[in-house]
């Protein structure tokens, strides 16, 4: 073999080269890409053997199992808890009603976070890289946003719904008819897709590309990044997530209201009862006011909402603004509103007695050690816990 001499000069031009091309990026509405993946290549043109093509391995890092782990139970726990409401509403006759139709429609939302959204959140945790095509990106992203807006919204719709009944009890079904309730909803749904959808598809929520600045952090993978402009991101954030909860807020104070008025009507009532018929009524004897549990289960919702995805919202505003928002701790944040799609089937069994009774009777289809109902209600423990009956 013949020596080829080659001088310093050429060797560091050759490897600005190879640097140069690492970092050329294309940013596409959501989707950060290198354009030149295969950076290391055969270059004799001076005699200097580079290296072969590089080979993208795909690979899961030690350090991302357990999270896997843990992100997957949470994905089988959000799809199994939506899938359970859902079935339990369509398919018992007494949960069929105008009310509940507002939380079918929060639980469908639900179950779209935990199939569409979450798995290829957690895939890209996981692989640490984005390895899914690169044109499912902004459809991902697209999904992520519209489900988020449809979840509040149908949130606020709940507080509508639950606010006309303890007002008005007598006109709730004049108001809040069938048709009305499917028109609010298509209204919700169609306020999420648009504000999703129609500006990242046609990369309004983002006019000018990310420079190479804002993506030093990036490695030589594939990154799916929603990056948003500073006006799109308190638009979207006013719009979608900040009026409707002022509206569950304030809706659900103006409930607790009535409910603390309802129950000193009780109060008060079962007192004159005691000195008129000279009976020793307690609460036992009066039937808790419906009042009382719509307020409790709509405050644990709208309070749940609040406490999971607010930090991320401050953080994705705060990210637009200045960057400064560590990574693991923005993504931190949106698996933390994710666990909101986890948190709402487990409130409706613990605070609607219809729900729960739906629930036990599942357990008790499923579960073989339940032989009989007669032996499940006799377990003293399981009653306590699962009571069939008031």
């Amino acid at each position: 073999m013949g020596e080829t001499n080659i001088s310093l000069p050429e060797i560091k031009g050759t490897l600005l080269n190879i640097t140069t091309e690492i970092q050329n990026v294309t940013c596409k509405n959501s989707m950060c890409v290198f354009e030149n993946q295969n950076y290391l290549s055969n270059d004799n043109s001076h005699g200097l053997n580079i290296g072969t093509e590089a080979a993208v391995k795909t690979v899961i890092p030690s350090e991302n199992i357990g999270t896997g782990c843990v992100l997957f139970f949470i994905i089988t726990m959000t799809i199994v808890g939506n899938v359970v409401v859902l079935v339990a509403v369509t398919s018992n006759k007494k949960l069929r009603t105008v009310s509940n139709m507002f939380i079918l429609s929060l639980s469908l939302a639900d179950l779209f976070v935990g199939t569409i959204v979450m798995i290829p959140a957690a895939i890209n945790e996981i692989f640490g890289e984005w390895i899914l095509h690169h044109s499912f990106c902004s459809i991902w992203v697209s999904f992520d946003v519209m489900l988020t807006s449809a979840s509040v919204l149908n949130v606020c719709l709940i507080s509508i719904d639950r606010y006309i009944s303890i007002m008005t009890p007598l006109r709730y079904k004049t108001i809040i008819t069938h048709r009305r309730a499917l028109y609010m909803l298509l209204a919700a749904w169609g306020i999420a897709i648009f504000s999703s959808f129609v500006p990242i598809i046609s990369g309004l929520h983002n006019p000018s590309l990310p420079t190479l600045k804002n993506l030093t952090l990036i490695s030589n993978k594939p990154q799916c990044l929603f990056i948003v402009s500073v006006p799109y991101a308190f638009t979207a954030s006013t719009v979608t997530i900040l009026i409707p909860i002022i509206i569950a807020l304030v809706l659900y104070y103006r409930v607790s209201k009535e409910a603390k008025r309802q129950a000193l009507f009780v109060g008060t009532l079962m007192v004159t009862s005691n000195v008129l018929l000279g009976k020793n009524m307690t609460s036992k004897h009066v039937r808790e006011p419906f009042t009382h549990k719509a307020t409790v289960t709509l405050g644990i919702i709208v309070v749940a909402y609040v406490v999971t995805w607010a930090p991320f919202f401050i953080t994705n505003i705060t990210e637009s603004v200045c960057e400064c928002v560590p990574v693991k701790v923005f993504v931190a944040f949106v698996w933390l509103g994710y666990c909101n799609s986890l948190i709402n089937p487990i409130i409706y069994p613990l605070f609607m007695r219809d729900f729960r009774k739906v629930y036990v009777k599942a357990i008790y289809r499923c579960c073989p050690y339940f032989k009989t109902l007669k032996h499940f209600q006799e377990s003293p423990r399981m009653c306590k816990q699962f009571p069939l009956s008031k």
